[in-house]
């Protein structure tokens, strides 16, 4: 069962393509995690900084970063930012490979991140980045200060804005992680009413509608790899029992 390989990681990534996806994506989660033992580690692409109404970019980047990082202390997760640029979110090969650098630096377990059927591009491009970066950590031949790792398990979470084709596969329970995560967004001034969209309202809802499908308080959904991926990512891991660890 996917959910007893999420609670048995030790390390686990999740890749957003602003700060508050990571969030929202897969905060609940991280938290109930982190209770558990594991280390887990939110990537921020970019800061989000094109989303005010009235600051300046390099403002609300600033702003950005305290709340990711005060978020992430309430989560007990740590916060990394990449400092690319909100709404220029690249898919090439090099910022892949540096997202590949990070994943061979952490060796999580799971990997989460965007869906890919998504209108929002940044969020698109992060989907993206994540699996070519996935690609590339596994390859033994790119050059590295970090040897070759291949994650057990990529993931992409439930996102308002990612939500073309988006199937929900996999229902995870996370009720104990709800309270810090509700305490942990509450930190982001877009949490506490800068959009139209009711954001709180919204994951709260959703988590509790995924918690009654799945059994419990509160549930996050995942959509998982193609098998033939999976397949596909670990083509160049070391054989179990030939020093892969695995």
């Amino acid at each position: 069962m996917i959910e007893d390989r999420i609670y048995a990681a030790k390390s686990i990534l999740v890749v957003g393509a602003h700060a508050f996806d990571a969030e929202v994506m897969a905060g609940p989660l991280a938290a109930a995690a982190v209770k558990r033992g594991a280390t887990v580690t939110f990537l921020h692409l970019t800061m989000g900084e094109q989303g005010h109404p009235y600051l300046v970019p390099a403002h609300y980047c600033v702003q950005k970063e305290e709340e990711a990082g005060s978020a992430a202390e309430r989560l007990g997760v740590t916060m990394r930012g990449f400092g690319l640029r909100d709404g220029f979110l690249p898919t090439d090969d090099q910022t892949a490979l540096e997202v590949g650098d990070i994943i061979r630096e952490l060796k999580p377990e799971i990997v989460i991140t965007h869906w890919h059927g998504s209108w929002h591009k940044d969020h698109r491009a992060a989907a993206h980045l994540t699996k070519t970066g996935i690609f590339f950590a596994g390859l033994p031949t790119v050059a590295s200060d970090h040897p070759a790792h291949t994650p057990q398990l990529l993931l992409f979470g439930e996102n308002w804005e990612d939500d073309d084709g988006f199937r929900p596969e996999h229902l995870v329970d996370v009720s104990d992680g709800f309270e810090a995560w509700r305490d942990a967004v509450m930190e982001y001034e877009l949490a506490r009413g800068l959009s139209s969209f009711p954001y709180v309202d919204y994951y709260s809802s959703l988590y509790r509608l995924r918690g009654c499908l799945r059994g419990t308080r509160h549930a996050q959904a995942f959509a998982a790899a193609s098998h033939s991926w999976n397949a596909g990512s670990a083509l160049f891991s070391l054989p179990f029992g030939k020093g892969s660890g695995r």
